[in-house]
């Protein structure tokens, strides 16, 4: 089980700050940078964005220092122990993973929520904590493979995919989506069916019709509303789009849960 000893978030330091622990910590230290540093890794001193995630092992050397072209060095910090080993040897421990901007906001907010459940005293605190670590250090494994394996797009495509489900009423149109992420059409069909194993345009219908069953499923507005909100100006093609996933009409499916025929 994995217990945090102790930890705080932005923590500041001037521009002279350097670390430098031979022997490390007995304990893991678990590092998010919030301003450029330099980092000694594999024998040579080397410069890293802001945002990075750093996990130092028990007893590894610790050496870093603020970037001299930062006023300021800031990082948030934990130090946690494990009773069993975190992650795979082949994890780069020590050196750091550079996030981008996006994925760093979701690691520091998952953060702060760490926090602030470790200064709390909720009945189920340790279970928690030791879930949400552990889901942070997933998140960082993740990360590293994907700076591995997958290609600097990926993200923006991840961003744009979130995007389409959380707003599918928007006129989402393949031209247009390729255009913000600066590459043709072409290219970016064959990036989503890669990458997502369906269609851009496939990916639009199934972001609709999940908001679909959702309002459905919760209220008594009309059909022709629904299919509005859901992005469609034209109801026939709404239900026939709803029947082709789903298997039933949206009539049917608002039957299913709220026992009422529209």
């Amino acid at each position: 089980m994995i217990s945090i000893l102790r930890m705080g978030e932005d923590s500041e330091h001037d521009k002279e700050f350097d670390v430098n622990r031979p022997n490390g910590f007995p304990e893991y230290l678990f590092l998010l940078t919030k301003t450029r540093g330099r980092f000694f890794v594999n024998g040579a001193w080397k410069e890293f964005p802001a945002g990075c995630v750093v996990i130092f092992l028990p007893g590894q050397a610790q050496r870093y220092h603020a970037s001299q072209s930062e006023k300021i060095y800031c990082d948030s910090w934990m130090h946690f122990e494990s009773d069993t080993p975190i992650l795979y040897n082949s994890f780069p421990f020590g050196e750091p993973i550079p996030l981008g901007e996006s994925k760093a906001i979701e690691f520091n907010s998952l953060f702060h929520i760490i926090c602030l459940k470790f200064y709390g005293m909720s009945p189920n605190r340790e279970n928690i904590l030791a879930h949400l670590v552990e889901t942070l250090l997933l998140m960082a494994n993740d990360e590293n493979d994907s700076a591995k394996n997958m290609p600097e797009i990926y993200n923006r495509l991840v961003e744009l995919r979130c995007e389409i489900y959380a707003s599918p009423s928007i006129q989402w149109r393949v031209p247009e989506m390729a255009s913000r992420l600066h590459i043709s059409a072409g290219y970016l069909h064959a990036l989503w069916k890669n990458f997502f194993a369906t269609s851009c345009i496939a990916d639009v219908v199934s972001a609709r019709v999940a908001k679909a069953q959702s309002i459905l499923s919760s209220s008594m507005i009309p059909i022709s509303n629904v299919a509005e909100r859901c992005g469609y100006t034209n109801t026939e093609h709404f239900i026939r789009q709803f029947k082709d996933i789903v298997k039933m009409t949206p009539a049917k499916w608002r039957e299913k849960f709220i026992g009422q025929k529209s």
